[in-house]
Parts: structure tokens; sequence; C-alpha cells
């Protein structure tokens, strides 16, 4: 059975490297190795999901794209496809994915495209509930409503339109790494493994007792460094945080400035407006009500 090639171009934002994304697909061309190039896989999910049909039932799917983390937690959050079906996630810049492709079969025909052309920019998380604990601080610190909680006690996201652009606040604040932004730079945020968070066992001595001490004390050291790493990103978090509500504010007050004058020309468009009123601008004549 010959396996099913996919790639993810991230049109939308330009995560992916277009050059790498050129590069693979004209090597699949030359070995005449078909496969469906997809312009958005994040956008596509949540707005055109029929239009991934082909990867849903793909019995063997290879994805190729961002990080493999963030692909994978996409797709199975997404519910459309199965767990008895074989799928494998590489970064397309991927040093072994040369092999992979020499071993994949010719002859498989011609490539497929699936367009994506909303005009929302899909920036919204992706839970990994691996490594989730329930410990819910992503829904206590979105001020967006993005989360909820399903009747078992899982947190999900449920209204990805609600994120603000770019804000990975409540990403930085997961103590476990499993809030993924897959169009942001930054690992673990993207999906990356990153460093990685150590839960430091709480008694030193058993820790001594059951490994080399010089041992204990290197971990020790790693884990006060990433605990100061943490800090910074949870400063981080309520910097990002502050300024998407001082955003939401100042759009707000723009929307309900009104003038206070009594003249007919709030009925008015403004070039016919020719009233005496305060609210006039100065510069440009125009009345601002």
């Amino acid at each position: 059975m010959s396996k099913q090639i996919f790639i993810c171009g991230c049109e939308k934002d330009g995560k992916i490297e277009k050059e790498s994304v050129e590069k693979l697909m004209q090597t699949l061309e030359e070995k005449n190795i078909g496969f469906t190039y997809i312009e958005d896989m994040c956008g596509t999910i949540l707005k055109n999901p029929k239009d991934l049909e082909s990867l849903y039932t793909a019995k063997e799917a290879v994805v190729f794209g961002c990080q493999a983390r963030a692909m994978q937690n996409l797709l199975d959050n997404s519910g459309g496809r199965k767990e008895d079906l074989t799928s494998e996630y590489h970064h397309i810049d991927d040093e072994g994915k040369d092999e992979l492709i020499s071993s994949l079969e010719s002859g498989t025909g011609e490539p497929l495209q699936i367009k994506y052309s909303d005009d929302w920019k899909p920036w919204y998380p992706v839970i990994d509930y691996e490594r989730c604990n329930g410990c819910r601080k992503c829904l206590n610190f979105c001020l967006f409503s993005v989360y909820s909680v399903e009747d078992d006690g899982t947190v999900v996201v449920s209204s990805s339109a609600n994120c603000k652009d770019m804000c990975p606040a409540c990403a930085r604040v997961c103590p476990q790494n499993a809030i993924i932004f897959p169009k942001h730079a930054e690992s673990p945020i993207d999906g990356g493994e990153g460093d990685g968070l150590q839960m430091e066992k709480t008694d030193i001595l058993e820790q001594i007792q059951n490994d080399d001490v010089y041992s204990v004390l290197s971990a020790r050291r790693k884990n006060f460094q990433v605990s100061l790493l943490k800090k910074d990103q949870l400063q981080m978090a309520e910097e990002e945080r502050r300024a998407c509500c001082s955003g939401s504010e100042k759009k707000e007050e723009k929307k309900e400035e009104k003038c206070d004058c009594d003249c007919n020309c709030k009925d008015q468009p403004e070039a016919s407006c020719d009233c005496d009123c305060d609210c006039k601008d100065g510069d440009s004549g125009s009345c601002c009500c």
C-alpha cells in the first residue's frame, strides 16, 4: 500500500519558508510521487474541514509542514482523523526527509491542491492532551473566552475566533508547555520540543540516595535556570494580555465617541454639514459627529 503525501504551506502566515515548500514539491514531482498541497491546514481545519477528507481518510498519511507535534495535535483535536489510521508528521526542513522520500512509491498520481481563501488569519491555540494536566491555568488566564470546560472536566478550545492575533499569553502560563500556537515563531510555543520543564522532587535526600550526587546537583541547577526563565515567561504573558485588553478598550472608546452638540449635522453627511458647533475640526472644517 502506498503512502499518501500531504504538504502544508502555511501560506496565511509564512511560518514555513516558501523556498523549502517549493523544493520539496519539485523533488516529489521529479520522482513522480503524488502529493496533496494544503495552502493552510490551520485555517482549513476550522473553516473548510470537508476539503481535508483525503487527509482524514488516508490509511497511511505522511504530512510535511511546521512542527510535527503541532500538526499531530491539530489533526487529533479536530476529530477528523481516526486513531486506527497510520500518520507520520515531519518538519519540512527535517534532515531525514530525503531518505523518507527515497523510500516512497513513485507513479502515485498527479499533484492536488487544497486552497484556503478565507480572510480570517487562523491564529488560535491547540492543546497537547498528552502533556495537559487539567490545571485550567489557560482557562483562568484568558480574558477572551477562548477556552471552556466539557462535562467530564476537560478543557477545550471552544471559540478559536475569539483569540487575539499574535497573543500567546496562555501558552506562557501553562506549566506543562501543553498549549501550542502553530504559527508562533518561538519554541516550544510553536509545538517544538524546546527545553521543557523538569518536575523537581521535593526531597533532595531521596534523590541523593537513588542517584549520583553530582547528577542531582546538576539537575537542580538546570531546574533553577528553568524556573527563572518561567518567571520571565509569566511577565511576558501579563504584558501580552494587557496589550490585548488595552487595544480592545481603545477600539471601544473610539466607537462610543459622540458629539454633545444639538446641531442637525448628526443626521447629515459630513460634506453637507454647515453648522457652527464647537465639534468642528478647525483644520478640515468637518463636523466630528
